[in-house]
C-alpha cells in the first residue's frame, strides 16, 4: 500500500487511504497505534465510503515537528482532507484517544460532521490516560524527568502500587512504554499534550448535547481500559447518541464497527432529524 503524506507547517502527517467510496470518513487512532489499526476495514468500504486514516503526532511514519499539539493542529489536518477531497462534510471515526480528540474538536468541527462514531473512547471513563489528563501539568513534566530515567521511574512506580497507589495496570504500562525510546518519547510527548484536551464526563455531554448529528458509541463487553458499563451510564440519556455493545476487548472493538459504518446510523439519523429542534 502507497504511503501517503499531508505537508503541513506543523511537520509531514502519514495517512492511509482506504476504501473507495461517496462518503468520506477521516479516523484517528488511539495512542500507541496509527493508521494501520483501521486497515481491517477497507475491503468492507469500497463503493460506500473513502476512509482517510491519520498517523497522529509522534505515532506511525508522521514526521511532527512540533513539541507538541493542540486542537489547532489536528483541525488544520482535517481541512486539508477536506481541501484534497473537495468536501465541506465529513464523518469522524475515532478509536481510545482518537475518540477523545474528536469530542475536543467538536465546537471546531462538529458543525461539518454527518455522523460521529466512538470506538471505545478516551477520557470519559478510561484509565491510565484518562489519569493522566485529571493531572497539572507541573506533575506531568515531573513524571517525565523521572520517566528520562526509566529504572527510576519504575523503582518509583512500584514503590506506589506496594502503597495501593496505582495498580499492577499502571506497572506493567509503564514497562512497556519507558524502557524503548521512541515508546518513552511518544507516551511523553503525548501525556503533555493532553492538557490541551481536557475532558470529562460532563464536558463531554455538553460537547455531545450540541452535535446536530447523530453518535455511534461502540463499547467493548471484554475492555478493561473503557469498560463498557461505566460509560454506558456516563452517556446515558443522550438522544443523539447510540451505545452499542460487542464481544470485544479494547484492541479489537474495530473489527465490529463495519456493519455500522454501512448502514448502522441511517435510522438513528433519520430518527435524530424526525425530532423537534
Amino acid at each position: 500500500m502507497p504511503h501517503h503524506f499531508l505537508h503541513t507547517p506543523f511537520g509531514e502527517v502519514h495517512y492511509r487511504k482506504l476504501g473507495g467510496g461517496p462518503r468520506l470518513l477521516i479516523a484517528l487512532h488511539g495512542f500507541g497505534a496509527d493508521s494501520s489499526y483501521f486497515q481491517c476495514l477497507g475491503p468492507s468500504l469500497h463503493g460506500i465510503c473513502t476512509l482517510y486514516a491519520i498517523d497522529l503526532p509522534f505515532h506511525g511514519l508522521t514526521r511532527w515537528k512540533e513539541p507538541g499539539f493542540r486542537p489547532g493542529h489536528i483541525e488544520h489536518i482535517v481541512r486539508a482532507i477536506l481541501q484534497c477531497e473537495g468536501r465541506e462534510r465529513f464523518e469522524a471515526v475515532g478509536h481510545s484517544l482518537g475518540g477523545r480528540l474528536w469530542l475536543c474538536l467538536l465546537d471546531r468541527l462538529g458543525g461539518q460532521m454527518d455522523a460521529l462514531y466512538l470506538l471505545a473512547p478516551d477520557g470519559l471513563q478510561t484509565r491510565w490516560m484518562g489519569l493522566a489528563g485529571r493531572l497539572p501539568l507541573f506533575l506531568r513534566r515531573l513524571v517525565g524527568r523521572l520517566a528520562a530515567q526509566p529504572e527510576k521511574g519504575l523503582a518509583l512506580a512500584q514503590q506506589l502500587q506496594h502503597r495501593g497507589l496505582i495498580d499492577g495496570f499502571v506497572v506493567r504500562y509503564l514497562k512497556h512504554h519507558l524502557k524503548n525510546s521512541d515508546r518513552r518519547r511518544r507516551l511523553l510527548n503525548t501525556w503533555y499534550a493532553l492538557s490541551n484536551f481536557p475532558l470529562n464526563t460532563g464536558s463531554a455531554r455538553s460537547l455531545l448535547s450540541t452535535l446536530r448529528a447523530p453518535v455511534l458509541v461502540l463499547l467493548g463487553k471484554q475492555d478493561i481500559l473503557a469498560p463498557a458499563a461505566a460509560l454506558r451510564m456516563a452517556l446515558d440519556g443522550l438522544p443523539n447518541v447510540e451505545v452499542r455493545e460487542v464481544d470485544a476487548n479494547h484492541r479489537t472493538v474495530c473489527q465490529w464497527v463495519v456493519p455500522f459504518l454501512k448502514d448502522g446510523l441511517r435510522a438513528a439519523e433519520n430518527a435524530f432529524a424526525a425530532r423537534p429542534r
